[in-house]
């Protein structure tokens, strides 16, 4: 049985100093760290780091299979689907299907545990709590680090986010290709040139995130490198005015209450999506608050009910309403233009956002601004797929 311990903020109590507090009180149980977005979890035994998990898809198996070009996302879609009607773990049902190995997907969920406490060094804020005693599901694979082994790695990738950001401050930015013709020590590694084949000056940085289904630390090192070396260059970013939703933050936080309150009401009229609203402003204004928090979760919850069940129905196909060439020159966030172009007319609803990198609350808010907006409309499906 774990109950909770140490609680608190990462502006207070950092990431390395919270590993270190428990590789030297060789501490056993799960410490859970959130930001708005998500929740990711570091497992210890005796100090060790022996797992993790977390709540964004861009760190489950699949996502990180299709970064590394091991499967497509239709076969991703073909497992996804049986899992869902057998329940059966993602990672058997690939290996009983000859996709991959099973020391592929041993290696491959080791290196996403590592790949997901990585991550946390980047947070720029969140909140944490360790709760003593509780260890991860015993299915989950187990990895045995060292926390000094992850200190050194979190710092290194802490400071060459740094550097990174230096030549690429912003997801905004659109990446072109120069006339230097790429290497073969880079053009012969599987990752960096897929990120180079996705720079085509159309592209923002958000964009080849989404497409690469990978992280935004592995993406921006890529690029990073290639604009360093000349392979690739900025060219420009895109005018806020230009992104869905985009509008600049005030420069001072709102008070938390009475947005909390705002929240409040929206919700009590059945207003989750306005609520969703109030939520992204505030974050963007700088709230943090384990109040808003909460509020958040539940309205994210109440819309993906009422978007499944009222006006986006997770069966119907998806379907295009004008020529996709017609679209890419039009104001599409990185999320409306990843989902439009798995738009193929046989993919049903589920399946897209199956398949995608976005957390499923921002797939299906996309989607529905798609369709209000008449760029995608949903169908039934064949009479015989209904019937399979």
């Amino acid at each position: 049985m774990s109950r909770k311990g140490l609680e608190g903020s990462l502006s207070t109590m950092s990431l390395p100093d919270l590993l270190q507090w428990a590789s030297r009180g060789q501490k056993t149980g799960t410490l859970l760290v959130r930001d708005e977005r998500v929740a990711k979890k570091i497992h210890f035994l005796g100090g060790l780091i022996i797992g993790s998990s977390s709540t964004d898809p861009g760190d489950y198996l699949g996502q990180v299979l299709l970064s590394e070009g091991v499967i497509s996302e239709e076969q991703l879609r073909e497992a996804m689907a049986v899992q869902a009607r057998t329940k059966v773990m993602l990672g058997r049902l690939l290996v009983q299907g000859g996709l991959v190995t099973e020391e592929r997907v041993a290696a491959v969920l080791r290196h996403k545990a590592e790949e997901t406490i990585y991550s946390l060094f980047l947070w720029a804020d969140g909140t944490f709590e360790f709760h003593e005693g509780e260890l991860p599901p015993s299915e989950q694979v187990r990895i045995k680090v060292q926390v000094e082994e992850v200190l050194l790695e979190g710092v290194r990738r802490y400071d060459t986010s740094l550097k990174i950001r230096e030549v690429l401050p912003d997801n905004d930015l659109v990446i072109a290709r120069t006339e230097v013709p790429l290497p073969a020590d880079i053009a012969g590694k599987r990752f960096p040139a897929r990120i180079y084949g996705l720079v085509d000056g159309r592209r923002t940085l958000a964009d080849i995130i989404l497409e690469a289904h990978s992280s935004e630390f592995n993406v921006c090192q890529v690029l990073y490198i290639l604009v360093q070396r000349g392979y690739a260059t900025v060219t420009e970013a895109r005018p806020a005015d230009a992104r869905p939703g985009g509008s600049p933050a005030p420069s001072a936080p709102p008070e938390v209450g009475p947005v909390l309150e705002a929240v409040r009401a929206c919700l009590s009229r059945g207003e989750a999506e306005e609520a969703l609203a109030l939520v992204d402003q505030a974050h963007e204004a700088g709230v943090r608050s384990t109040d808003l928090l909460a509020l958040a979760q539940e309205a994210e919850r109440y819309f993906i009910e009422r978007a499944y069940r009222h006006y986006l129905p997770p069966t119907r196909i998806l379907v295009l309403k004008r020529p996709l060439e017609s679209l890419m020159n039009e104001a599409m966030s990185p999320a409306e233009m990843f989902l439009v172009t798995r738009v193929n007319g046989s993919w049903d609803l589920r399946s897209i956002v199956s398949i995608s990198p976005l957390r499923e609350v921002e797939a299906l808010r996309a989607l529905k601004r798609l369709r209000e907006r008449g760029v995608i409309d949903l169908v039934e499906p064949p009479a015989q797929a209904r019937s399979a």
